[in-house]
């Protein structure tokens, strides 16, 4: 995605329509699926282009527009993964992830992801960091076709596993909390993030850690 229409500043705050551009965005749920439509050309969209100060994002040389991500393949004793819905665009299996905060450690970002999103908390001495890597067409509800993505491991005790933090909860953006292998979240349409490091990091993440993470 390319924002060139818009005149972009490190305080340029805005969401604009993915089609017209106006600054007229509304947000809504439909089905159980947040959704965004604009007052402007009256269009309908899964996601728009947001232009938030305290994210961190950056264009590239081509005018890309790129976010920082963090996730966690969460793993327990049986060497299953915690994946759950997403709600908002896009609407597959994830992993506990989402946008690094401008200035914010990658691994604290990872950390605080895991409490909003799942309810595990003070898990960062815990996270082994997986791979940091550049995902070219990894589509965000925001308008970023592409995140660098900083992928952390956790692994966590039975007594977590089966609630013992208490019961596992997953926010607004998602639904249905799971414990699958990678082979059956590979199965189950999983983000194009997910899959690419599925794919990509399968070893690292089955066995212990081992050697420097993956930087591309």
């Amino acid at each position: 995605m390319k924002i060139d229409f818009l005149p972009l500043r490190d305080d340029t705050h805005g969401e604009y329509c993915l089609y017209c551009h106006a600054e007229t965005v509304e947000w809504n749920v439909v089905d159980g699926r947040k959704r965004c439509n604009c007052v402007s050309c009256g269009r309908e969209a899964e996601r728009a282009i947001v232009i938030d100060p305290r994210i961190s994002w950056w264009t590239d040389a081509d005018g890309e527009y790129w976010h920082e991500s963090a996730g966690v393949f969460v793993r327990d004793p049986r060497g299953r993964f915690l994946f759950f819905q997403r709600t908002a665009f896009p609407y597959r299996l994830t992993v506990p992830a989402g946008h690094v905060e401008r200035g914010e450690d990658p691994k604290r970002a990872a950390a605080r992801e895991l409490w909003e999103e799942v309810g595990i908390r003070d898990a960062y001495e815990g996270l082994q960091l997986v791979a940091d890597e550049l995902l070219d067409g990894d589509t965000c509800r925001r308008g970023s076709d592409a995140h660098r993505w900083h992928t952390y491991l956790l692994d966590v005790e039975n007594h977590v596993a089966a609630g013992g933090q208490g019961e596992l909860t997953v926010n607004e953006e998602g639904e249905a909390p799971a414990w699958l292998t990678l082979d059956e979240a590979l199965s189950s349409q999983p983000t194009f993030a997910v899959e690419h490091l599925i794919d990509r990091h399968a070893d690292r993440l089955r066995h212990a850690v081992d050697g420097p993470p993956v930087t591309r």
